[in-house]
């Protein structure tokens, strides 16, 4: 072998330490850009993006309660806070989706809750990873990296992404731009089943994220895709057709983590679409459900000026337009252009919801369709279309700048810009209410963004300054309208829920010092879910749904929270006669013990059959039926013996998904635990696996023979064994197909003499 010289053997790590380095510099920027977009969160204290009622009294609570169970070293497979325990992962609220997961490793203390400033910084690296991920899209299609930095920083803080504030929703927008992205590169013929599996790895990872709605319209989005490049490529339509197939497999296997247990759940829950009750999996959802929460027409004005519309969430500024539609009329020849243009059009045409018939004709025939119920959610695929539009209209200003289409696009804006600002000095006359200043900035944007593409046209200011002042003025203008949602902290002129994460401190500090886990029926708190938030068992609860056994119980009636083991009330009302006053917050909450609950966990000597869930819900409603002796079963029930004398059923270790009760019987009896049953529960006496029967139609219970015996609970679901095992074999088939794939093609070509 000849050694090469010194010179080469160095000079190609040097190059590839390079490009590296090139690598890392558009992500290091464009996380600088974020930051700076987001100085209230990052550079001070004083705001924070979760003064809304669904993210505070809501989702900060779910995001505690999953934290403190990471830090319990546990998956949160179950949440027992709220509504006497629910399968936490079926409910689909993101406990699957991984990119959650370092905020719940991150916060040093176990016992403090999320801080503020640790939810702001998550809330950053949601939209720089969706900034990243548009920006790798855009540099794959070609696009400078001036360019590619602009479609990214316009993909996370425009439109509905940039004003959206629910993580779960968040958490499958960010992974849209990287479905595009490898979908793309399968139909270049750049190793196409590679590519294939992962676009539908991400698209299946975009359905662990905790909320149906995006995921739904994406995949609708990547399957209308496939049928146009069926049809349109009749010649390769079978190559095509098992693209097709492949991304459907691997999205099927990847996101099975979520929708396995999701599917089991939707078939033993009811959930709150909107309507005066709750519906079940079967039942169709009302379209005028889907029509009430369309995008309306009129607010069509709001993708370029903010004021006056209804549905704000189509806001991408005139800049951002402007740009797109430059791109159309300049780069039309160019594939990627149709494509986004298509599905930009597609996704805000579909957003009109009830204004459409195409999406009526779609909710009656399409499964799944009719159980996102939010049309104007579409308005993201209108994002995901216009995004890279507006890089390519940012590059044509320098590639295309002798193009006629440039004489139009700058009359167009600044006309645009002189009649809004006429808008607004005329809107007092005509007693219009709305933002007047934000009027006139959407009109001063329009001016300047004008003069400066007249500017390039003549010549008359270098091209990358020119595309730097463009790049600043979308960062003005989005400026102020995206990041106006990120609220002081003070709370100044206005109503703020912030109080609500602190004003309870107290209570939940003299509940845990109650012996035992303790239950309470928390209606002083309205929707705010105080059990997850403080890590207290609750009654009730704010979500979606509610599983159909519990609900069955009549759960509002005092015997039936007396059954439940709910040991005190929390509320501002007089206490009743079997209540007692033990502890007023600050707050002006009373903490009230009720007398006649009964414990967590008990034991019965007597068994009885209703003969329908009518005759149970009848014998519990009577006065005459004492519950707290005989145990009462839908099904046939275990014999069981009749005894006296003192018995022990104590909680001694709980968990999220577990718990261990000590217990001693003077003879055979039914151990009765007060939460939840549901499919996944399985229980062991002293070590040996016991059958788990329904007392009540909706507790848990265990036989037990004389003597002491520890026993066990635990909720291990075949559901979401089976749904990891598809995510996990899904991921790595994915990973496993395109690195084969590259390394087919990487192999040199054998030619003969």
């Amino acid at each position: 072998m000849v050694a090469l010289p010194a010179s080469e053997r160095f000079g190609g790590a040097y190059r590839r330490l390079g490009r590296f380095g090139w690598y890392c510099v558009g992500p290091a920027l464009l996380f600088l850009i974020c930051c700076g977009f987001c100085w209230k969160l990052t550079l001070t204290s004083e705001y924070t993006w979760i003064d809304n009622p669904d993210v505070v009294q809501m989702d900060v609570p779910r995001l505690q309660f999953q934290r403190v169970a990471w830090r319990n070293h546990e998956f949160p497979l179950w949440d027992p806070h709220l509504w006497c325990g629910q399968p936490f992962l079926g409910e689909i609220v993101g406990a699957a989706y991984p990119l959650s997961w370092p905020l719940f490793l991150s916060h040093p203390s176990r016992n403090n809750p999320l801080s503020l400033s640790a939810l702001n910084w998550y809330f950053v690296f949601l939209h720089f990873l969706g900034a990243l991920f548009a920006y790798w899209l855009c540099l794959d299609l070609g696009m400078s990296r001036l360019a590619s930095l602009l479609g990214g920083f316009v993909y996370s803080f425009a439109g509905m992404f940039g004003l959206t504030l629910w993580p779960e929703v968040l958490g499958s927008l960010l992974l849209a731009p990287l479905v595009l992205l490898f979908l793309l590169r399968a139909f270049r013929g750049h190793r196409r089943f590679g590519n294939a599996a992962l676009s539908g790895m991400f698209l299946g990872l975009a359905w662990l994220s905790g909320h149906h709605e995006i995921p739904i319209y994406l995949t609708l989005a990547v399957g209308g895709i496939y049928l146009y490049r069926i049809a349109s490529h009749r010649v390769d339509w079978r190559r095509s057709l098992g693209l097709a197939c492949t991304t459907v497999l691997f999205t099927v296997l990847v996101s099975g983590l979520q929708t396995v247990p999701a599917y089991e759940y939707s078939k033993l829950a009811v959930r709150w679409v909107g309507l005066d009750h709750p519906v079940g999996w079967k039942d169709a959802i009302p379209y005028r459900i889907d029509a009430e929460n369309s995008f309306v027409p009129s607010s069509l004005t709001a993708i370029i000026v903010p004021w006056a519309a209804h549905n704000v969430e189509a806001f991408v500024g005139i800049v951002v337009f402007c740009l797109a539609v430059i791109a159309v009329f300049t780069r039309w020849s160019d594939p990627f252009v149709r494509l986004f243009t298509c599905l930009a059009l597609a996704g805000l045409l579909l957003s009109l919801g009830g204004w459409n018939l195409i999406h009526g004709i779609l909710y009656a025939t399409l499964p799944l369709f009719g159980k996102a119920r939010i049309p104007s959610r579409f308005l993201s695929i209108f994002d995901l279309g216009i995004a890279p539009l507006a890089a390519a209209g940012l590059d044509s200003l320098v590639r295309h700048r002798d193009s006629p289409v440039l004489r139009l696009a700058y009359r167009a804006p600044l006309a645009l810009g002189a009649g809004i600002v006429a808008l607004g000095l005329a809107a007092p006359a005509f007693q219009k209410p709305g933002p007047s200043d934000a009027l006139f900035l959407a009109g001063l944007i329009g001016i300047l963004f004008g003069c400066l593409v007249l500017a390039l046209f003549h010549q008359a200011i270098p091209a990358l300054h020119a595309r730097l002042c463009v790049a600043a003025l979308i960062f003005i203008e989005l400026g102020n309208f995206s990041a106006a949602i990120y609220r002081d902290r003070g709370a100044y002129k206005r109503e703020t829920l912030l109080p609500k994460l602190t004003q309870y401190s107290d209570i939940a500090k003299f509940l845990r010092s109650q012996p035992g886990p303790v239950r309470v029926n928390a209606e002083a708190m309205g929707a705010f879910n105080f059990g997850d938030w403080e890590g207290i068992d609750t009654l009730s609860g704010f979500g979606a749904g509610v599983t159909s056994n519990f609900l069955s119980l009549n759960w509002p009636s005092v015997r039936a929270q007396n059954l439940l083991g709910v040991s005190y009330t929390l509320t501002k009302q007089a206490q009743r006669a079997d209540q007692q006053l033990v502890f007023r917050g600050a707050s002006g909450v009373n903490v009230l013990k009720n007398v006649d609950a009964f414990p967590r966990t008990w034991v019965v000597h007597r068994v009885v059959q209703a003969s329908s869930p009518e005759d149970l819900q009848t014998r519990l409603d009577d006065p005459a039926f004492d519950a707290r002796s005989t145990g009462l079963l839908l099904e046939s029930g275990p014999s069981v013996q009749s005894c006296t004398g003192d018995e022990l059923a104590q909680i001694s270790q709980r968990g999220a998904n577990s718990v261990v009760i000590n217990t001693r019987l003077n003879c055979k009896g039914m151990l009765i635990l007060s939460d939840v049953w549901y499919p996944g529960w399985v229980a062991h006496v002293d070590g040996a696996p016991a059958h788990i029967y329904q007392p009540y139609s909706a507790l848990r219970g265990v036989v037990l023979d004389r003597g002491r015996h520890r026993v066990e609970f635990h909720y291990r679901p075949t559901s979401a064994l089976v749904g990891a095992v598809m995510s996990i074999l899904g991921i790595l088939g994915a990973c496993a197909v395109a690195f084969w794939e590259r390394r087919r093609n990487s192999r040199p070509t054998i030619r003969g003499n």
